[in-house]
């Protein structure tokens, strides 16, 4: 039982200090602490198998959680992680949403199934019906647009 205990704890240490030390080495020797453990116990206690194998993975996954919040509260840790976001308002989007195009009346220009193109006011623009196939060279109005979509429904 002692050295069951000591295998494991040996193992989880390993594993947290796999954080600090990165390279594989302490994650590997981890892992062999733990199945070493896990083999100790079975042996010693066969009838609690499962829950000697539940434990040993609970610990590690525990283990990793822990390794990850204390790494992410370290130096190192916070030059890993980005602090910073892009924020729409800020101006860091791929792609403008034209809300003037809502309401617009348009043509369509190949046959929206439920895809194509309409033309509206002149310009050329990609497009989807809100389900629907619609014919080419019916009229259309434009429902909503998010960035680069814009959805359509035909208009009587």
């Amino acid at each position: 039982m002692t050295w069951m205990v000591v295998f494991f704890l040996v193992g989880l240490a390993f594993i947290m200090a796999e954080f600090f030390l990165p390279g594989a080495v302490c994650g590997v020797m981890g892992t062999l602490a733990l199945v070493t453990s896990a083999a100790v116990g079975i042996s010693h206690y066969p009838d609690y198998a499962a829950l000697i194998i539940g434990v040993e993975i609970a610990g590690a996954l525990i283990c990793v959680v822990a390794g990850f919040l204390v790494l992410a509260k370290t130096r190192a840790g916070k030059r890993l992680l980005l602090e910073t976001s892009q924020k729409p308002e800020e101006g860091w989007v791929s792609v403008v949403t034209d809300t003037s195009l809502i309401g617009a009346i348009g043509v369509v220009t190949t046959q929206l199934r439920p895809a194509g193109t309409i033309d509206v006011n002149g310009r050329r623009v990609d497009a989807v019906s809100d389900g629907t196939f619609i014919d080419k060279d019916a009229r259309v109005r434009v429902k909503e647009v998010h960035g680069s979509r814009v959805v359509v429904e035909a208009v009587e």
